[in-house]
């Protein structure tokens, strides 16, 4: 008869092998929310794109991202970590091996839908993973785990801009499919044992509650619209105004898009400071970041009507990065304004909020930008990127204004 403690130590081996290949999965997704269209912008107006449909493409994965966040947040629970992350990971590396290879539009849509349920359903995972294996240590492990993948978005960059000009465009962007495959099988390899039986009884009654709770409406309308300028520019126009308002080489324009990815990491190391000269009071700092979304919104704003200099114009994508690193913030005040018990929910919540507010503004944008297309060229003019960031100014005004409303929910202790 098999010792019990040696069967149980197997089974951790196992799911830590599992953990091993989901972080690598969760590392390709974050690279996907900032790899197309930012990467490949040129070839698809090449390939027979306008700027609508180009946003589109963006758009479409960050839709499809925001409702897994609902779907995977509700029944993670009942299908456990193992479950998702295969579910996930093979959705993303089927939607990302597709994207590229098929030339009907509608189904490069649909490939971007597929791509952003499978990575929206990643992290939960991974999150279901840590919480088994770490439970005492949950916090540290989930740090620890984001930290890794924070440089996921930067490898989406400069590494795959320059990918993209030593090999078709199409070969570039399905690397990141095929390895998450590979993922997706050595975790079919390790998953004996590891998969527990379904829990039933999972239902949507605690979404239906969070939605009749005002305070959490107002934080899901107002929060949201930090990541949905950063995205705007991490994801879509960055490179390209770089490119064709400062007269940037790609590989430039990339590797300044790059760094935000470090300015967002260190905000979100650096916010608990913050909330700590604020005596922990959340409202001023949630304040304070929409401050900085208008303020560098602003400054990129009048630096595309009045420079050409990438450095003003670089300095206001950078104070709208710092903007979008107080995730753990509002997930705070998530927790805060709910039930206990209803934390992962809450968060998930928010998350899908957030990716609607992401997926918005990048149609938004697109719209902005097709408007002033010069038939034949694939450069925009100088004041097709104003209104944009004063659309994003414009928001990040109504947000402080009607963050004004939001309750404290400062800790007593």
């Amino acid at each position: 008869m098999q010792n019990p403690a040696l069967h149980d130590d197997s089974i951790r081996r196992k799911k830590l092998a599992i953990l091993g290949c989901g972080i690598l999965l969760y590392f390709l997704t974050c690279m996907a929310k900032v790899l197309i269209p930012a990467a490949i912008y040129d070839d698809l107006i090449a390939y027979g794109l306008d700027s609508r449909m180009i946003s589109n493409t963006g758009a479409f994965f960050m839709y499809s991202y925001a409702a897994s966040q609902l779907l995977a947040g509700v029944f993670s629970n009942r299908f456990g970590g193992v479950r998702i992350l295969l579910y996930g990971g093979a959705l993303f590396a089927l939607g990302t091996i597709g994207f590229p290879w098929v030339k009907y539009y509608p189904l490069m849509l649909l490939c971007r839908v597929i791509t952003g349920q499978g990575a929206g359903t990643v992290f939960l995972g991974v999150v279901k993973l840590l919480s088994d294996l770490f439970s005492e240590k949950f916090a540290m492990a989930l740090g620890l785990t984001m930290l890794v993948t924070y440089f996921g978005p930067a490898c989406g960059t400069t590494p795959m801009v320059l990918l993209v000009k030593a090999v078709k465009w199409q070969w570039a962007m399905s690397i990141p499919g095929f390895a998450a495959l590979l993922g997706t099988l050595l975790i079919v390899l390790f998953m004996k044992g590891t998969i527990k039986p379904v829990v039933r009884g999972e239902t949507f009654q605690p979404l239906f509650t969070m939605l009749r709770n005002r305070a959490m409406w107002l934080l899901c309308l107002t929060a949201p619209v930090t990541f949905g300028a950063y995205y705007v520019i991490s994801s879509q126009l960055g490179i390209k105004s770089l490119a064709d308002h400062c007269r940037l080489p790609a590989e430039y324009a990339s590797t300044i898009i790059m760094a935000l990815t470090v300015v967002v990491a260190v905000t979100n190391v650096a916010g608990n400071l913050g909330l700590k000269l604020c005596g922990n009071r959340r409202k001023p700092m949630i304040l304070i970041t929409f401050f900085l979304t208008l303020t560098g919104a602003a400054v990129a704003a009048l630096g595309f009507k009045y420079t050409t200099s990438a450095w003003i114009i670089s300095a206001g994508f950078a104070v709208i990065a710092m903007s979008a690193g107080f995730f753990p913030l509002y997930s705070a005040v998530a927790k805060e304004v709910n039930p206990p018990e209803e934390t992962g929910l809450a968060v998930a919540l928010l998350n899908f909020w957030c990716f609607v507010f992401i997926a918005l503004f990048q149609n938004i944008s697109g719209a902005i930008l097709q408007h002033f297309a010069v038939a034949g060229s694939k450069i925009f003019p100088p004041e097709a990127y104003f209104p944009v960031f004063i659309f994003i100014a414009a928001a990040a005004i109504y947000a402080a204004a009607a963050g004004c409303f939001l309750k404290e929910t400062k800790p007593e202790n």
